[in-house]
């Protein structure tokens, strides 16, 4: 359920608006309108949701949290974890996306969480109201169809180990944060086998 925004989240708010403004340069008209409409939701530790039933909004921002996307591969009955996410990180547009996907899309929260966004309600008059909307949504959504490109490429050019490189120099708390078999999941690779390179890591740094 959507809360008004409190008093302690001006700073968070701000640092919304300022992350919209790194896509592209917001009008003030366009700013003011995204000021008034953004609300909070805030998430428990291991709170998971499916966004076959749940919508969060637009532009959907993590003012403090880490989590992860999967999708539920119901014939093998495991999860998949599609891409981590972490404070001040911008969130894909799930609710669109899900109708496309093969199996059931969640996102889970690691840690208390809270999320910034503009209502669904508000939506269809900003688009109405602003036309650099449009372009910031293409914007926001290009930079997310990159990501996941850049995942794809390193599964298919990365051996294990570099891919947990990578992963770690994005997310250095992941192993604190996520089971190793999550991460495991998002490297490909099975979780007794990134066990196995943890183990040989820590040998090597003694």
């Amino acid at each position: 359920m959507f809360i008004s925004l409190p008093e302690k989240l001006v700073m968070e708010k701000e640092q919304y608006l300022s992350k919209l403004s790194s896509y592209q340069k917001l009008s003030v008209g366009f700013k003011a309108y995204l000021n008034y409409s953004i609300w909070q939701t805030d998430f428990s530790r291991m709170e998971k949701i499916s966004f076959n039933s749940i919508e969060l909004g637009r532009f959907c921002y993590l003012a403090k949290g880490f989590g992860r996307i999967f999708i539920y591969d119901t014939e093998n009955e495991k999860e998949i974890t599609i891409m981590f996410f972490q404070s001040q990180d911008i969130l894909p547009d799930l609710k669109s996306i899900s109708k496309y996907v093969q199996g059931q899309l969640f996102i889970q929260f690691s840690e208390n969480t809270t999320l910034l966004s503009i209502p669904i309600k508000h939506i269809d008059n900003m688009h109405k109201l602003f036309r650099e909307s449009a372009t910031l949504c293409a914007e926001i959504n290009a930079e997310i169809l990159a990501k996941i490109i850049n995942i794809l490429t390193g599964l298919k050019i990365q051996n294990a180990e570099q891919r947990l490189n990578k992963l770690l120099d994005f997310f250095p708390t992941v192993f604190s944060q996520t089971a190793v078999k999550d991460v495991a999941s998002y490297l490909g690779i099975h979780s007794s086998t990134l066990s196995a390179m943890r183990n040989g890591n820590k040998k090597h740094t003694r």
